[in-house]
């Protein structure tokens, strides 16, 4: 197991021992919030369970079944997610001029895993491992499968061939189908706490001005953090607080709907943070303003869901704040 995992020692502990025994549940389930290492575990378990010189559970980094997992072409680890599947659907050649415009724009169509990317994956499940060692086939936002999708999986993950283990990795545990769930061994990742968010944004050079403010806006979440930064510094620079601050922000907004939707849902997030702690903050007779703006911020995020225009709905939003005097 990666040593630089942070945060989530019950689930490391976990696969530690299972990397030690090589004895694995044919099916397993991270689920917990997105942005918490779920899928830098699922990869990194895949890289132990075949290092040739694993210790106390941990791969080696240096043999040459390590060397490639960690470039992503080790032939019987695979990641299943939108990237994959947009590079399925794909007709140009990774060599062609065009090729990363054209994947970047297939990956932006993604919505759902389709019952054919899955059908081609449990095909290799099928398949011997090249090396003898474990197949570990990992299935990113498996949430997204739909029902066809989902059925098509059942049998595979139920009586797995031996040293084959899947992964399925999901944000949303309750969206997903019972008979999936019934078939996985459940692994909780938990949400980090906020200093460990600010140290890995640190260590990893992430282009935050301040670590440890967004950490406190990123409800636990590596990529909650870095949406906080955004949404922050969209708040800031048009003029948060002033008159014609509402507009700025809304005017500032991507020009795609899907892309403008989440930046204002974050921006929501960020403002439903400041609101709540000026909230706690608040004595018993000065805390019926801010309850009541948790509650029409609460409702202008659902309806940022809807099909509704995510600047109105911001600029709205952040009108109704006029005379509050909101802390960010």
């Amino acid at each position: 197991m990666d040593t630089d995992i942070q945060g989530q020692e019950k689930a490391v502990s976990y696969l530690q021992n299972l990397v030690r025994t090589q004895r694995t549940p044919g099916a397993l389930l991270f689920y917990g919030p997105d942005g918490v290492g779920k899928r830098k575990t699922a990869l990194a378990f895949a890289q132990a369970l075949n290092c040739a010189h694993p210790q106390d559970g941990h791969a080696c980094g240096s043999c040459i079944s390590c060397q490639a997992a960690l470039k992503g072409t080790h032939p019987d680890i695979t990641l299943v997610d939108f990237v994959y599947q947009a590079r399925l659907s794909l007709k140009t050649s990774p060599t062609d001029l065009d090729y990363e415009e054209d994947l970047a724009k297939e990956i932006a169509k993604q919505q759902h895993l389709s019952v054919d990317t899955i059908r081609r994956v449990t095909a290799l499940s099928q398949q011997k491992a090249a090396h003898n060692g474990w197949k570990v086939l990992i299935i990113d936002g498996a949430q997204t499968m739909q029902a066809a999708a989902a059925n098509a999986l059942l049998k595979f993950i139920e009586e797995p061939p031996a040293k084959t283990v899947w992964i399925l990795i999901t944000s949303k545990r309750a969206a997903m189908l019972p008979t999936i769930l019934s078939r996985c061994q459940p692994l909780a990742f938990a949400p980090l706490a906020a200093q460990t968010v600010a140290h890995i944004l640190e260590t990893t050079g992430a282009d935050v001005a301040d670590p440890a403010r967004c950490a406190r806006y990123s409800g636990g979440s590596v990529s909650g953090a870095l949406k906080a930064a955004a949404a922050l510094d969209l708040l800031e620079t048009s003029g948060f607080g002033t008159p014609q601050g509402p507009y700025q922000t809304a005017a500032g907004l991507s020009r795609t709907a899907a892309e403008a939707r989440q930046e204002a849902q974050a921006v929501l997030d960020v403002l439903l943070k400041a609101v709540h702690t000026q909230w706690l903050d608040a004595n018993d007779t000065s805390r019926l303003p801010w309850q009541e703006t948790l509650v029409q911020l609460e409702h202008y995020k659902k309806s940022i869901g809807r099909n509704v225009s995510p600047a109105l709905v911001l600029e709205t939003a952040l009108m109704s704040l006029d005379g509050l005097p909101v802390k960010l």
